[in-house]
C-alpha cells in the first residue's frame, strides 16, 4: 500500500504502463474492479478503479494522498516496534481506545448507503434502456432528460424513508455492507417509562454489542482501571448483560459536535498548528489534510521533516493525522501550554475545551511500554469528564479516557494548591477529583451509605431501583402511553444521598418508607421474602394503579370487515339503534327493540369517563354508513378498570373523526401470599 499510495503523490502516475507490474496502482484495480462496478462508469479503467479504493477505504479519516502515506508509514513503525518487543499490545478491550457509536453516526451512515443504493438502482436502469432503445426514443430523451430523470429516481428512492422507519422502530439493520458493524439487531430500545430512574438509565447507558453476548471468555467483561470516571463500576445488570451493559458516571458527558468556541473560530486546526510549530514541533512535509490548510501550512517555517528524522522524536497526531514530530521534553511542554490554553478558553485562539491532550513519555524500549507519542483528538463520539487541573488557580478541565492514563490525579484534594488553601508547595499530583462520588452513575450515586455494603449489594440496588412503581410522569391525563404505573401514596426517603437533592427526584417519588423488624426465629426467617402486616396491607401499602391505552381506529376496522366485493365501508361511532318499526295511527315510528345497541354505552358509541367498565363489558361501538350493522369493541382484560380519559385524534375542521385513544385505570394486582424482599 505504501508503494501505491506513492506512486499517487508522484506526477504521471495515470501514465499508460506497459504492464500491471510496472504500475500497482493498476494491479489494484484489477483485484477489486468487480466489487466497485456499480460505482464507477463503464469506461474506468484499473487505475480509477485501484484509487476508488484507496480513497474510501484505505485512512479514510485524511484527504490527501501525502497524509495517508504518513499514515501508514506511522502505522508500520508502530507494528516493527511491536514485533520486535518495543511496545505494548493495544488493548482493544479499554475504553481508552474506543469511542462510542452515536445515533446520528449510524443514521447517516445508513441512509447514505441507502441513497447510493438508489442512485446506482437507477443507473442501472438507465443503462438498461439505453441499451433496449429499440424505438429510437433516445432523441426525446434528451430533449426530456430532466423529466426522465424525476421518474427514474421516484421509482427507487421512495423506499429510503420508509426503510429509515422500519430501523428506527425495528432496530433491524438491513445493510449490503453491513456498516463494517459486528451486529445486525438490537439498535434500538423502548424507553421504559417504569420509573424516573428507570427512564433516565436508558439515556446514560452504553452497550458493548451484542456480538460480544455470545462470547464464551470474560475479557470483554472486565471492570479495567482506564474506565475509571468514565463508566460506574456498580451499575450494572447481574446476569448475561453484566460487563457488557454499562453506564456512563455522572459527571461524564458525549462529545456531540465541536464546542462554541471552535464553531467560532472556523479554522482553529490552523491555528492550532502554528502554536505547535511555534512551540517546537517539526512538520511533516505537508499539512494540507483536508483541514482548510492550502500548500501546507509548515512550508511558511521553512523546515520540514523527513521519517529518518523522527527515529528518535515522539510524532504528533491531531485525530489520526500525523502532523509532525518533536523530541520527549517538547512534547511535554506542548502538552503544558495546551491544558492552560485550553482552560483559558481565549477566543482569539479558539483552542475546543474538549481538546484530548494525551503525551505517552519514553518509557524505554519494554514490551510494557506503550507506542510514545503526543496523540490529540478533537472529534465526537468521545468521552470526557471535568477534573480540577491544580496550580496556583485551579481550573476545570475536560479530560478523556486515554488522557487520563498520562496524568497524575489525586482522588482527594487534600495537600493540593487549591483556591480554598494557601498551600503553594508543588505537587507531583497534576489533577484532582471534583468528588470522589464522580465514579458513579446518577443512580449508584443514590445509594446511601454505599461505602458499608457489599459490591453486589450495591448493583442490586441499582437494579431494584429501576424495577420500582413510582411517579413517572405528572401528565397522565394527556399522555397516550401503552402502559404506565403510578404509586399511589410515594414518599420521599428517610435518608437519602446528596445527589438525590441535586437531581430533584422527590418531584418523581417513589418507593414508601415503612417500618422493618428482622426475627431470627422458626417460621420467620425466611430467605429473601419478608412478611407484612395485614392492615398495613388493607390501608394500601405498595397501592398502585396502571394505565393502559386502547387505540381504535376505524379506517382499520373496516379494512378488516372488507365486503365479499372487496369494498371498504364507512364506519362512525354511534350507538342508536337505526332499525324502526312503523307506528299505528300516524304516530312517528319507533325503535325496534331497544334505543341503545349498547346499553352502557352513550349515544356516541362511547363510555363516560369514570364508568366501571368489566371483563367482557362493551368499550366502543360504531355503525356502518347506510346500514343497520352495529360493531361492538369488548373489554378483553380479566379486570375491572375505569375509564380514565378519551381523545380523539385528527384535525378539528374534519367531519370524521375516526381515531380515538381509550385510557383505562386499573388497580395493580397485590398477592398476599409473598413479598419479595428489596433489601437484604
Amino acid at each position: 500500500f505504501l508503494s501505491v499510495v506513492n506512486l499517487t503523490t508522484c506526477e504521471g502516475f495515470f501514465t499508460n504502463q506497459s504492464s500491471t507490474k510496472a504500475n500497482p496502482l493498476a494491479l489494484l484495480g484489477t483485484m477489486c474492479a468487480s466489487l466497485f462496478r456499480q460505482n464507477l462508469p463503464e469506461d474506468a479503467d484499473d487505475d480509477v478503479f485501484g484509487l476508488f479504493f484507496l480513497e474510501r477505504y484505505i485512512a479514510v479519516h485524511v484527504n490527501s494522498w501525502s497524509a495517508k502515506q504518513d499514515v501508514l508509514a506511522l502505522m508500520s513503525r508502530k507494528l516493527h516496534s511491536f514485533v520486535h518487543a518495543k511496545c505494548c499490545e493495544d488493548n482493544m478491550d479499554s475504553v481508552s481506545h474506543q469511542e462510542l457509536l452515536m445515533p446520528g453516526h449510524i443514521l447517516s451512515a445508513y441512509i447514505r448507503e441507502k441513497m447510493e443504493d438508489t442512485l446506482g438502482q437507477s443507473i442501472a436502469h438507465m443503462r438498461r434502456d439505453a441499451k433496449n432503445d429499440l424505438t429510437h426514443s433516445s432523441l426525446n430523451i434528451h430533449q426530456n432528460i430532466l423529466p426522465y430523470c424525476s421518474k427514474i429516481l421516484g421509482r427507487y428512492v421512495g423506499v429510503v424513508g420508509s426503510k429509515i422507519s422500519s430501523f428506527i422502530a425495528s432496530g433491524n439493520l438491513i445493510s449490503s455492507s453491513g456498516l463494517d458493524l459486528q451486529q445486525t439487531t438490537g439498535f434500538a430500545i423502548v424507553a421504559e417509562r417504569l420509573n424516573k430512574w428507570r427512564y433516565l438509565s436508558h439515556f446514560r447507558s452504553v452497550h458493548r454489542g451484542q456480538f460480544f453476548t455470545t462470547m464464551k471468555t470474560t475479557s470483554v467483561r472486565k471492570l479495567l482501571p482506564e474506565a475509571w470516571g468514565f463508566l460506574c463500576p456498580v451499575h450494572t445488570p447481574d446476569g448475561a448483560p453484566c460487563g457488557l451493559l454499562s453506564h456512563i458516571s455522572a459527571k461524564t458527558h458525549v462529545v456531540c459536535n465541536s464546542s462554541n468556541m471552535a464553531a467560532n473560530t472556523k479554522n482553529w486546526r490552523i491555528l492550532l498548528i502554528d502554536i505547535l510549530i511555534s512551540l517546537g514541533m517539526l512538520p511533516t512535509r505537508t499539512l494540507s489534510l483536508g483541514y482548510g490548510a492550502k500548500n501546507g501550512r509548515a512550508n511558511s517555517t521553512g523546515c520540514t521533516t523527513s521519517w529518518k528524522c523522527m527515529s528518535d522524536h515522539l510524532h504528533v497526531c491531531l485525530d489520526g493525522f500525523v502532523l509532525g514530530s518533536a523530541p520527549d521534553e517538547v512534547c511535554a511542554n506542548i502538552s503544558w501550554v495546551l491544558r492552560r490554553l485550553k482552560v483559558k478558553a481565549f477566543s482569539a485562539i479558539g483552542i475546543d475545551t474538549t481538546l484530548e491532550i494525551a503525551h505517552v513519555k519514553q518509557q524505554g524500549l519494554s514490551a510494557s511500554c506503550p507506542f510514545s507519542g503526543l496523540y490529540l483528538f478533537s472529534q465526537p463520539a468521545r468521552l470526557v469528564r471535568p477534573v480540577l487541573q491544580c496550580g496556583l488557580t485551579a481550573q476545570i478541565e475536560l479530560i478523556g479516557p486515554f488522557e487520563q492514563s498520562t496524568l497524575q490525579i489525586s482522588c482527594t484534594k487534600s495537600g493540593l494548591s487549591l483556591p480554598e488553601d494557601n498551600i503553594s508547595t508543588i505537587v507531583t499530583e497534576t489533577h484532582a477529583e471534583i468528588d470522589p462520588t464522580v465514579m458513579l452513575s446518577f443512580l449508584a450515586s443514590l445509594t446511601p451509605f454505599s461505602d458499608f455494603n457489599q459490591s453486589p449489594r450495591n448493583m442490586y440496588q441499582c437494579q431494584m431501583g429501576k424495577q420500582t412503581m413510582g411517579t413517572p410522569s405528572h401528565s397522565f391525563y394527556h399522555r397516550g402511553d401503552h402502559k404506565m404505573y403510578r404509586l399511589l401514596t410515594p414518599q420521599s426517603p428517610l435518608v437519602c444521598t446528596r445527589d438525590y437533592h441535586n437531581l430533584t427526584l422527590d418531584l418523581n417519588a417513589q418507593g414508601t418508607n415503612s417500618i422493618v423488624a428482622v426475627v431470627s426465629y422458626t417460621g420467620y426467617d425466611m430467605e429473601d421474602a419478608m412478611i407484612i402486616n395485614k392492615s398495613a396491607f388493607e390501608r394500601g401499602f405498595g397501592h398502585g394503579t396502571v394505565y393502559k391505552t386502547l387505540l381504535v381506529d376505524l379506517t382499520a376496522e373496516a379494512e378488516r370487515r372488507k365486503g365479499p366485493l372487496g369494498k371498504t365501508s364507512l364506519l362512525c361511532f354511534g350507538n342508536k339503534n337505526t332499525v324502526m318499526k312503523p307506528a299505528n295511527n300516524g304516530a312517528k315510528n319507533t325503535a325496534d327493540g331497544p334505543e341503545y345497541v349498547a346499553p352502557m354505552l352513550g349515544e356516541d358509541g362511547l363510555p363516560s369517563v369514570g364508568q366501571k367498565i368489566g371483563p367482557g363489558d362493551p368499550l366502543w361501538c360504531a355503525f356502518v354508513e347506510n346500514c343497520n350493522e352495529h360493531i361492538i369493541g369488548a373489554h378483553k382484560d380479566t379486570e375491572n378498570a375505569y375509564v380514565d380519559a378519551i381523545r380523539f385524534l385528527g384535525h378539528l375542521p374534519s367531519s370524521f373523526l375516526g381515531v380515538l385513544e381509550l385510557t383505562l385505570r386499573s388497580q395493580v394486582q397485590r398477592k398476599q401470599e409473598r413479598y419479595y424482599s428489596t433489601q437484604s
